[in-house]
């Protein structure tokens, strides 16, 4: 079994709610394309209780037909925004079936297109049945957001959800038993629309209308349990307040809620998302800046402490670890002769030279005014010794400072200890012994490298002649 990286995993958790969405999104699709199938095949060969059929009220066969296209074209869609000419091909045919269908409501006389869809049944109904001029909007809306997606995604979503403003619509009124909101849709036709609205509207979990309820931020789960709050009140009110309605207005009113509600928390979803961007922006800032050394941009004290702490606290967490320290000589003259100024620049040209010449895993920070602690994980004593010269020799060829065109080369003189996590003594120990063999560097003469003898006693150090770097490595 493969086992994620723990940053990994919080990645992908942080993007639960959307990976939620996206495999609703094609259930809901084959589903709506399924009930679309089914509905329409047993049209054709009968053998199917009436109430579900064209001629017991059910859905038209221009409603079955643009659900079945448009549920196919969605289904298993990229959540990016790449469509294939086939996909964009059904959707703008059933946005032409939804625009003849309401010309022939609102502009002519005659139902070519009905009657020619109507034809294709086993049975011609009884009653008069058609799609009524809420589905055709619903799904010509749809298909609409559908097409321009691949251009415009917010407007696009913008679009969809107009689209199931009917459907909602017909959605309370049925619950409440108001035959005035009804919209002359079917109740198997409101499912098949709700469906496909639904799958549709899961496709813009990228949107930033939508993203930010889809987040694991604070803001996006109080968003997610605010619109449940929404959903839970406005059925609530339904429930209570519709009486006896049958001009409809009591479902279109409790729609208006809903989406009102609904449109307030997508306008401050953006909002608050930037906020929390800002926000942890700032956190991060404030602790990259109690890490960090303010003048030369290197770990503080502080940074290594966390760090010993993290990488000590089990024994054999670390096999070894080449301990530095350096200090710079003479550094109060720099100052008392050029200024403080100068020094600063120094000290910054000193860290960033050592920086340029340790491994990425490897720790450099400004132990204390103008002494720095280097930190090399994995390191054995005559590699360790190695990089001390090469630093030495580095600072020295490179750091300088000027006065009265007289140039003067910054030297360093280094403390070198190994740690070994045996449990035998810590870090904070090799970095005290470190410090002896600073000392003891400092009071025989300066630039140069020393390493605390391991076998003797606390005060004693050796100076290290063996160990000599490549010339290359100076540089």
């Amino acid at each position: 079994m493969t086992v994620l990286p723990a940053s990994m995993g919080q990645r992908v958790s942080a993007y639960g709610p959307a990976l939620f969405l996206l495999y609703a999104q094609s259930v809901l699709a084959l589903s709506a394309l399924t009930i679309a199938l089914i509905i329409g095949l047993t049209e054709i060969v009968g053998h199917v209780p009436a109430m579900f059929l064209s001629k017991g009220n059910g859905p038209h066969p221009l409603s079955v037909l643009s659900v079945s296209l448009f549920s196919f074209a969605i289904l298993r869609r990229s959540p990016f925004k790449v469509q294939t000419w086939w996909r964009r091909g059904l959707f703008g045919l059933v946005l032409m079936i939804c625009l003849v269908r309401l010309a022939e409501i609102f502009l002519l006389n005659t139902t070519p297109l009905s009657d020619l869809a109507m034809a294709l049944y086993r049975d011609v109904p009884v009653v008069g049945i058609a799609m009524g001029a809420n589905t055709a909007l619903a799904l010509g809306l749809f298909s609409l957001g559908a097409l321009m997606r691949r251009w415009a995604s917010t407007t696009a979503f913008v679009v969809t959800v107009l689209g199931l403003v009917p459907v909602s619509h017909a959605m309370f009124s049925y619950f409440f038993d108001m035959p005035g909101g009804y919209g002359a849709m079917s109740p198997p036709t409101l499912v098949l629309l709700s469906l496909v609205g639904l799958s549709q509207l899961f496709v813009f979990f990228r949107t930033p209308l939508l993203r930010p309820f889809l987040s694991e931020t604070t803001w996006g789960r109080m968003a997610r349990r605010q619109v449940a709050a929404a959903t839970v009140s406005v059925f609530f009110l339904g429930t209570v307040f519709h009486g006896n309605d049958d001009t409809g207005m009591s479902g279109a009113l409790l729609a208006a809620v809903f989406w009102l509600s609904l449109v307030i928390l997508l306008a401050a979803g953006p909002i608050f998302e930037r906020i929390e961007h800002e926000r942890r922006s700032l956190s991060q800032e404030m602790h990259q800046q109690a890490r960090r050394d303010p003048l030369t941009g290197l770990l503080n004290r502080h940074a290594v402490l966390a760090y010993i702490d993290s990488h000590t606290s089990v024994v054999g967490s670390m096999e070894t670890v080449g301990v530095l320290l350096a200090d710079v000589d003479h550094f109060k003259r720099v100052n008392d002769t050029v200024g403080h100024m100068i020094g600063d620049a120094v000290l910054r040209e000193l860290g960033t030279k050592l920086q340029s010449k340790l491994r990425p895993s490897d720790l450099v920070a400004r132990w204390g005014g103008e002494e720095f602690l280097i930190l090399l994980p994995g390191a054995t004593l005559e590699q360790t010794m190695n990089m001390a010269q090469v630093l030495r020799a580095a600072v020295a060829s490179a750091v300088h400072w000027e006065k009265e065109g007289h140039t003067e080369a910054v030297t360093l003189s280094i403390g070198v200890s190994i740690y070994n996590a045996d449990g035998t003594e810590t870090l904070e120990k090799a970095i005290q012994k470190a410090d002896t063999a600073l000392y003891t560097a400092k009071s025989q003469g300066r630039n140069r490298v020393l390493c605390h003898e391991a076998s003797g006693s606390a005060a004693e150090a050796k100076v290290s002649e063996v160990y000599r770097p490549k010339a290359s490595a100076l540089h």
